[in-house]
């Protein structure tokens, strides 16, 4: 059959065909061919150019296979010092990246059998570093040019000349301090004790005073200068109420997180579900406290952090118990884990609902502050149901009303 002309139809079909890479095992290395089946590849088996190939080969196949390991040795660390100098990666991935030249040297060529052997022979000789790991062999180029000779040969030699520097340093050092303890200018240093002569003035300190009182005499400022624990601030005390009073008006308003916001809508449609069903009944004191500015703290509740940005988010959505409530909107928390002791604004913080049959704390509306058990959630309502120690049952409260209570 005739060869198709260039440009023509069949001729860019059968282009568009072999363009990439093509199977491995349809490739004839010394032909350096490439079949698209298996029945094009017989075909060139069977071809005169390729028994001529085959004879060639067979006078001297030591010298083929050297030739093409070599070859696939060359271009395997061409492609490691110019793509992967500097990193440790993995040999699969290095191999694929090597194959996908279509006109690459087979592996199936030459002397290695399979990549692991490849890998192994390039540690023994060392021009990269390898290692073995569960995901495969790694491997890491080593570089053995002359400018990399050069540059670690100029780096220890300025290593070498540094500590030889401070070396010649410490000798003259040395050579200086034992000629002069020769001339008797050189003198230990001795180190004794604190010790006072008799008749020594007493030690005064002038500090100056926030009064009026601090011009008088020495003795007299002595005698003010002493008073009684009673009469002592606190400096951290003070600068933790201050902390809590900007923080508290700082929280009245900061902006509102998706869930307040979500929590603020679903109370405003039940409130005016209410309202239209009785205009006439009077606004009840839980909804009227939706607002958020009611304080609900108290000691032995559990709480759950919601501050995001409170030691890089640790302690976000993490659950804690109140141990101290600091003027109503502010608490000591201790974390569950990891114990740590944070203070936090009420803002800050989300009640938790417990699992049923659990303790409870009612913190706000008309209940606040008796305990009772959990009695079922209304996931679509975003309410609770509660039973008292009386066996009285309350339905309808909101998430924020109760609170789970360390048993």
């Amino acid at each position: 059959m005739p060869k198709q002309e260039v440009g023509s139809t069949k001729w860019l079909g059968n282009k568009m065909k072999a363009k990439g890479l093509q199977k491995l095992r349809w490739y004839c290395q010394m032909c350096q061919k490439q079949c698209r089946d298996e029945n094009g590849f017989k075909c060139h088996r069977m071809s005169d150019g390729h028994q001529r190939q085959m004879q060639l080969f067979v006078q001297d196949p030591n010298r083929f296979m050297d030739e093409f390991s070599q070859e696939f040795e060359r271009g395997f660390m061409q492609l490691m010092s110019h793509t992967y100098r500097s990193q440790r990666v993995l040999a699969n991935t290095v191999y694929c990246d090597f194959i996908s030249n279509r006109h690459h040297t087979h592996m199936n060529s030459t002397i290695w059998v399979t990549l692991s052997n490849f890998v192994q022979y390039l540690g023994r000789t060392n021009q990269c570093t390898i290692d073995k790991t569960p995901k495969g062999w790694y491997i890491q180029y080593v570089d053995n040019s002359p400018e990399a000779r050069m540059r670690a040969a100029a780096q220890k030699a300025a290593e070498e000349l540094e500590v030889s520097s401070e070396r010649r340093h410490a000798v003259q050092l040395q050579r200086a301090i034992e000629e002069c303890k020769k001339d008797g200018g050189f003198q230990d240093s001795e180190f004794t004790e604190l010790q006072r002569k008799e008749g020594d003035a007493p030690i005064a300190f002038n500090m100056p005073a926030g009064s009026s009182s601090a011009a008088s005499a020495p003795s007299n400022a002595a005698k003010a200068a002493v008073v009684t624990e009673s009469e002592k601030k606190n400096v951290l005390a003070e600068a933790f109420e201050e902390h809590e009073s900007k923080s508290i008006q700082e929280g009245n308003t900061r902006k509102l997180s998706a869930v307040e916001k979500i929590k603020l809508e679903h109370e405003d449609a039940k409130r005016r579900k209410l309202q239209q069903e009785a205009p006439e009944a009077p606004e009840s004191p839980s909804e009227s406290s939706s607002s958020g500015n009611e304080p609900w703290l108290c000691e032995g509740i559990i709480v759950k952090v919601m501050h995001q940005e409170l030691a890089g988010g640790k302690y976000y959505r993490k659950k804690g118990k109140v141990e101290r409530v600091r003027q109503q909107f502010a608490a000591e928390i201790r974390m569950a884990e990891g114990r740590d002791l944070i203070r936090l604004d009420q803002e800050m913080l989300e009640t938790v609902i417990p699992n049923l049959g659990k303790p409870v704390m009612v913190v706000k509306g008309q209940y606040a502050g008796k305990r009772a058990r959990m009695r079922s959630v209304d996931l679509e309502a975003f309410c609770v149901s509660i039973e008292f120690e009386d066996s009285r049952v309350v339905e309808g409260l909101r998430y924020d009303q109760v609170c789970k209570i360390d048993e």
